[in-house]
């Protein structure tokens, strides 16, 4: 028996067609079947290998009682010769696969009709049980038959037999839901155990303790969880204990730092004690060696006083010879003055015209740096605009890629979803599907050259902004200047050498400005690094266009080369029979892949016999089944003959 996992895995594949591809009935009637009898003969196969059983016992019950029970020969084949008018439950059951029911109710088959008798060919699928998959739902017949008036055969009910599918498929979708859930948890059960253990290896125990508790979430009852929780919470117990005898340990250790600490201060306060009175006795002795002090002062500012006088009455008699001399230097002082005056008076006239002149000079430097703002001004307009434009070229870009996606999916759910397909509207839509998708793949192709035009013409805007602005740059360093900022430096550094020097540099002060002034080599080294930039941009530029032109180029070779591929494939008729390069590695046998399509799933076989390949699709629609060979449309008859090798 194989595992729940498998298939689930397998299942969605092999059990969309449950009903379309197990339940194979065609029904006839035959010259050579018994009079009143009707007999029900065919052949047991695995659902998924398609080899025969031959462990399969097939339970008749007649009106719901055990009327007959026969098992399957050695080829997986069954007879059964029943009376006619009476309502049959067929049981087809086998260990560890899942049993399936079908009714055939003959008991309103008027008298005299069917005489001859009536035979079904009845051939049977099972497959594996599946953990989890409620039988409840093959309890159900998975195929009805009786009497059609009209006709006058014993016909299935195909509503029934569609409502069957739909059972079974919201079955496997519970079950893929279900697994896809356990998958998960068990996944992210591995990774909280790796972080565990990792965690105790390192002895981090409470993330370890957290990560064992979110292992237990995933996997409810898990031993392995739970013994790692148990060792962990352990270790936490221990550093616990562990802990709060060091607290213990600690707080005694500070009892006895307390009761030293009361020692020493007693100690120090009995010391302290002790000097304060040494210190009143020295205060003492120096009180008196202070009071003879000041006896002594007091004698010797009696002697100081004396002093004073004598020298204030030969001060007296220096002013009066000073006042003379003090007199004529005033009048030498007033005339120094009047000198200095005239001097200071023609400075101030030179300055002020230094002062008019760097006026004029700032005012013409505001203004260029005025219409300096409103030329970057008009750049980063322009450059806002283009990035609207480019913004606006990519949304409409994005609009008809959404439009032409769900134009698209409108045709092809419009087309599949017309119930009562017959063959020729089925081959229809598979060449709808050809044809979608060669308009999908030239979409694509165009959508990613506007995209690499677009960013072209912006990588280009960008470049010439980037060249603008070192252009601007090295202009300004070569003219000698770099801003106002710059200009204000040099004022300054002129007008502080011109006040050291005591005389100014010129009228218009170009003296300054065109020598640089030191500053001429590191202006040209920088001038030259921008230009060396600008080149390496330029560069570096013109190889992003390059490699972006001959990218896009051989995209868009590969895909137009794809789609003609596709187009040729579409329109070829027949079978070659010189195998091309991508035939060749095929080996001999049946190969079957499988993926989905637009509310179904297809599955493609490739068979190889000698030199011959044929590529076959099964195409699984709620709609209904349908089958090609090529672009072909074949019957299920001609499918099942040529894409199972299986010989007696």
């Amino acid at each position: 028996m194989q595992t729940y996992a498998t298939h689930l895995l397998n299942g969605r594949r092999f059990l969309r067609g449950l009903l379309a591809a197990a339940l194979v009935m065609v029904v006839g009637s035959t010259a050579w079947a018994q009079e009143e009898s009707l007999v029900v003969s065919g052949t047991l196969k695995h659902e998924e290998t398609k080899q025969r059983l031959t462990n399969v016992t097939v339970s008749v019950l007649q009106f719901g009682e055990p009327f007959d029970e026969i098992d399957v020969d050695r080829n997986g084949k069954y007879y059964l010769d029943l009376p006619m008018r009476s309502d049959y439950t067929l049981i087809f059951s086998a260990d560890g696969m899942i049993s399936k029911r079908v009714a055939i109710n003959s008991s309103s088959t008027p008298e005299g009709e069917l005489e001859d008798g009536f035979m079904f060919d009845l051939d049977m699928s099972l497959f594996d049980a599946i953990e989890g998959f409620d039988t409840d739902i093959t309890d159900t017949p998975i195929g009805i038959a009786s009497y059609n008036e009209r006709n006058g055969r014993i016909q299935f009910d195909l509503d029934h037999t569609n409502q069957m599918r739909r059972r079974i498929d919201d079955e496997l979708d519970r079950l893929a839901d279900a697994m896809e859930d356990m998958e998960r948890a068990r996944m992210r059960y591995d990774n909280a155990m790796e972080d565990a253990e990792r965690a105790e290896a390192r002895g981090r125990w409470e993330d370890a303790r957290d990560e064992y508790e979110k292992a237990l979430k995933f996997v409810p009852g898990d031993g392995q969880a739970q013994a790692g929780l148990d060792r962990v919470n352990a270790e936490l117990d221990a550093i616990l204990r562990a802990e709060e005898e060091a607290a213990a340990a600690e707080a005694a250790a500070e009892a006895a730092a307390e009761a030293a600490r009361l020692a020493e201060e007693e100690a120090a306060a009995a010391a302290q004690r002790e000097a304060d009175e040494a210190a009143r006795q020295a205060e003492l002795a120096a009180q008196a060696e202070r009071d003879a002090a000041s006896a002594e002062a007091e004698r010797e500012a009696q002697r100081e006083q004396e002093a004073r006088e004598r020298a204030l009455r030969e001060e007296e008699a220096a002013r009066e010879s000073a006042a003379a001399d003090a007199a004529r230097e005033a009048e030498e002082q007033a005339r120094e003055e009047a000198r200095r005056q005239e001097d200071a008076a023609a400075a101030d006239a030179r300055q002020a015209q230094r002062d008019a002149e760097s006026a004029a000079r700032q005012a013409q430097a505001d203004a260029d740096a005025a219409a300096q703002q409103e030329l970057l001004d008009a750049e980063r307009s322009a450059r806002e605009a283009r990035q609207r434009e480019w913004e606006e070229q990519q949304r409409l870009m994005e609009e008809e890629q959404r439009e032409r996606k769900a134009k698209a999916q409108a045709r092809a759910q419009n087309f599949s979803q017309r119930a009562n397909k017959a063959e020729d509207e089925a081959e229809a839509y598979y060449r709808l599907a050809l044809e979608s998708e060669r308009q999908a793949t030239a979409s694509e192709v165009e959508d990613t050259k506007n995209q690499a035009a677009m960013l072209n013409g912006r990588w280009n805007a960008e470049a010439g902004d980037r060249a603008r602005a070192a252009r601007r740059q090295a202009m300004s360093l070569d003219n000698g200047t770099n801003g106002s900022r710059v200009n204000e430096d040099r004022r300054r550094e002129a007008q502080s050498l011109q006040q050291l020097a005591g005389q100014t540099l010129g009228t218009t002060g170009r003296e300054v400005q065109g020598a640089y002034q030191g500053r001429e080599a590191e202006h040209r080294q920088i001038r030259a690094a921008n230009l060396a930039e600008i080149e390496a941009s330029k560069q570096a530029d013109d190889l992003m266009k390059a490699r972006s032109s001959a990218r896009m180029k051989n995209a868009s070779a590969d895909a137009l080369l794809d789609a003609d591929m596709k187009v040729a494939s579409s329109n070829t008729r027949g079978l070659p029979r010189l195998l091309s390069p991508e035939d060749r590695d095929i080996p001999q046998g049946v190969h079957e892949t499988s993926y989905d399509i637009q509310n179904g799933l297809v599955i493609m076989r490739t068979v190889r016999d000698g030199d011959v390949v044929r590529r076959y699709r099964k195409v699984v629609m709620k709609t209904g089944t349908y089958y090609f060979c090529g672009d072909r449309s074949i019957t299920q008859t001609r499918w099942d003959l040529e894409t199972n090798l299986a010989y007696d």
